[in-house]
């Protein structure tokens, strides 16, 4: 009898075996992280890619963000299979920029300061990139995480733009910091100095026209680069 049960056992363990054997091989797996998806895609988890300022790139699940803070938190593998992977930490001065679902960011780097935050690049140039950094206008509700579970992260993507108040930088091509762009009665002398070499624009900036107001930042700064491609510059 007793032999018996030890064969019965030890043909379970081998099925079991077996049988995990082929469902990790029916789940897609993910080369770039060399880490398998689950089956089930309620727990597919998006994979970042990380630019360390040391020159590495590093393809991660990010778990944590926090656009004013200091740093990210993220896992090698998907934080939603267990055994729960331990979670790493990386500063904002060890980070040079982060792709996540197809958006471009970057540590906020101003002239004396550390670098901070996650901005959202909207613009890529040529004349100017244009980074945005938003934070949900007051009543607007933010996901809060459920007790015990994990949370795709909340990274700010471009959309429902009129509900967030919005932090716009800029940088010029070679520069290595930002220009913050000031906001209420600094923000017409600030930018139509910055697009001095657009006199019509700077002119409409110093009138405060319509469509040329600190929300339309992203909007001019568009139309600026467009006149530079425009004009062979």
């Amino acid at each position: 009898m007793r032999t018996q049960l030890t064969l019965f056992l030890a043909a379970a363990s081998l099925l079991s075996l077996a049988s995990q054997a082929r469902a990790q091989t029916t789940e897609a797996r993910n080369l770039a992280t060399d880490t398998l998806q689950p089956a089930n895609a309620k727990y597919h988890f998006p994979v970042s890619r990380l630019g360390t300022a040391g020159g590495k790139q590093l393809y991660v699940f990010i778990t944590n963000v926090s656009e004013r803070g200091n740093g990210l938190e993220f896992t090698w593998r998907n934080p939603l299979v267990l055994p729960r992977p331990k979670p790493v930490f990386i500063t904002s001065e060890q980070l040079q920029w982060v792709e996540l679902s197809g958006k471009y960011y970057e540590p906020v780097r101003l002239p004396g300061e550390s670098a901070h935050g996650l901005a959202l690049r909207l613009l890529v140039g040529p004349r100017v990139e244009v980074f945005d950094v938003a934070t949900p206008k007051k009543g607007v509700p933010v996901p809060l995480p459920v007790p015990g579970a994990v949370l795709v992260p909340v990274v700010w993507t471009g959309a429902f733009g009129d509900k967030y108040n919005h932090a716009w930088y800029l940088r010029r091509p070679g520069a290595t910091t930002m220009t913050a762009v000031p906001e209420g009665k600094k923000f017409a002398p600030f930018l139509a100095d910055y697009l001095a070499d657009s006199p019509e624009v700077a002119a409409a900036i110093r009138a405060g026209a319509e469509g040329h107001r600190y929300a339309n930042v992203p909007q001019l700064l568009d139309a600026y680069n467009h006149s530079a491609q425009e004009a062979g510059h």
